[in-house]
C-alpha cells in the first residue's frame, strides 16, 4: 500500500521558485508599454496624466502565455475595463467627498470586475488591476474638465500595448470557459469570490475614508492581492509573500527615492523596474514586489509628492491594513471544500501594486 503524501504547508510555498517561462518577452512588452506613453505625457507638458497612462499600459500584462489571437482578445477586454475604471475613478475624484463615495463605488466595481475576469478567463486573474485603475484614479483630486484627457491617456496607452502584442505567438492553446448565470449565485465559487471582493473592498474603503491615509488606493490594492488567489492555501501564501516582498521593496525604494530622480530619469527607472518586475513575479511573487514597490512609489511620488519617510511609512501601514482586511474577508467567506482551480494563481504585480 502506497503511503499518503503529506499535505504541503502554505508557508513552504512562499519560497517556491517557478520557471522563467519566456518572461523576457513579456518584460520587454511591459517596459515599452509604460515607457512610451509616460514619455509622451511628459513631452506634451501633461505630467498630470502620468498615472492614467500607466494604468492603460497595464493592458500589456494580460495573456502572456496565450496565442496571439487569444492574447489580443484578452488584452482588448482587460484594456476596456481598465479604461472604464479610470473614467469612473476620475469622475469620483472630481467631488469633494470622493473618499466616502469611493466606498460603495469601489466595492461594486470589484464585484463586477471579478466576474468579468472569470468570464474572460483572464490571466492575471481576479480584479486587482481593475480595482487599482478605479481607486488610484479616484484618489487624485482633479477638475471635471480633466476627465476626458485622463480617459484619452489611458486609452492611448492601452491601444499602444495592443499594438506591441501583435508580433509573435506561442504554442500553447488555452482552454476557454464561459460561465452560466446559475454559477453567479452567492453559494457558488464565482459568486463567493465576488462576495469576498465586495466585502473586502468595502471594508478597505471604510478604513481609507476614516483614517485619512495619504495614498489610499494602496489599501484597496493590497486588500485585493490575496483575494485574487484561487483558494485559502494560495491566499495565505500570497499574503505572506506580500509582506516579505513589500518589506524588501521598501528598502530598495528608499535608495531609489534618495537619488531624487528628475521627471525623465524617473520614467526610465519606472520602465526598468517594470521589466524587472515581469522577469521575477512569475517565478516568485515576493521577488516581483522587490522591484514593483519602488516603481509604484516612484510613480506615486510624481503624482502626489511627499517626503521619503512619509511614503515608506504609509506604504507599510497600508500593507498591514489591506492584508488584515483581505484575510478577514477570506475567513468569513471561506468555502468548506475548495473546488479545483481552473486558472493558475495570479502571478502578477498589480497583483503587485
Amino acid at each position: 500500500m502506497t503511503p499518503a503524501t503529506p499535505t504541503r504547508s502554505w508557508w513552504a510555498a512562499v519560497f517556491d521558485l517557478g520557471p522563467h517561462a519566456g518572461a523576457h518577452w513579456t518584460a520587454l512588452r511591459a517596459s515599452l508599454s509604460i515607457f512610451v506613453p509616460l514619455v509622451a505625457c511628459m513631452a506634451s507638458g501633461r505630467g498630470d496624466l502620468l498615472l492614467y497612462a500607466a494604468i492603460g499600459a497595464f493592458t500589456a500584462l494580460y495573456g502572456r502565455h496565450e496565442l496571439r489571437r487569444v492574447r489580443l482578445a484578452t488584452q482588448a477586454q482587460a484594456g476596456v475595463v481598465l479604461v472604464v475604471g479610470v473614467v469612473v475613478g476620475a469622475l469620483v475624484a472630481t467631488v469633494p467627498f470622493r473618499l466616502w463615495l469611493l466606498v460603495p463605488v469601489a466595492a461594486a466595481w470589484a464585484g463586477v470586475a471579478v466576474v468579468l475576469a472569470e468570464l474572460g478567463r483572464w490571466h492575471p486573474a481576479g480584479a486587482l488591476n481593475p480595482v487599482f485603475a478605479l481607486t488610484a484614479s479616484a484618489t487624485v483630486p482633479i477638475a471635471l474638465s480633466t476627465v476626458p484627457a485622463a480617459a484619452l491617456a489611458a486609452g492611448g496607452a492601452a491601444v499602444f500595448a495592443l499594438l506591441l502584442a501583435l508580433p509573435g505567438c506561442t504554442a500553447r492553446d488555452p482552454v476557454r470557459y464561459r460561465l452560466s448565470s446559475r454559477r453567479l449565485r452567492p453559494s457558488d465559487p464565482v459568486g463567493r469570490h465576488a462576495a469576498r471582493y465586495l466585502l473586502g473592498i468595502a471594508a478597505a474603503g471604510l478604513a481609507v475614508a476614516t483614517s485619512g491615509i495619504g495614498h489610499p488606493y494602496w489599501t484597496f490594492v493590497t486588500a485585493s492581492v490575496p483575494m485574487s488567489a484561487p483558494d485559502l492555501h494560495a491566499r495565505l501564501t500570497r499574503a505572506a509573500q506580500r509582506v516579505i516582498g513589500t518589506a524588501a521593496g521598501l528598502g530598495v525604494a528608499a535608495l531609489v527615492l534618495a537619488t531624487h530622480p528628475s521627471s525623465y530619469s524617473a520614467i526610465i527607472l519606472i520602465a526598468a523596474l517594470q521589466a524587472c518586475t515581469e522577469l521575477t513575479t512569475g517565478r516568485n511573487y515576493s521577488l516581483g514586489l522587490v522591484f514593483f514597490t519602488p516603481m509604484a512609489l516612484l510613480l506615486g511620488d510624481l503624482m502626489m509628492p511627499a517626503s521619503i519617510g512619509t511614503l515608506l511609512t504609509q506604504r507599510a501601514l497600508e500593507t498591514v491594513i489591506g492584508l488584515t482586511i483581505a484575510l478577514a474577508a477570506t475567513v468569513i467567506t471561506h468555502e468548506r471544500r475548495t473546488p479545483p482551480s481552473r486558472t493558475p494563481p495570479c502571478n502578477h504585480p498589480l497583483d503587485h501594486a
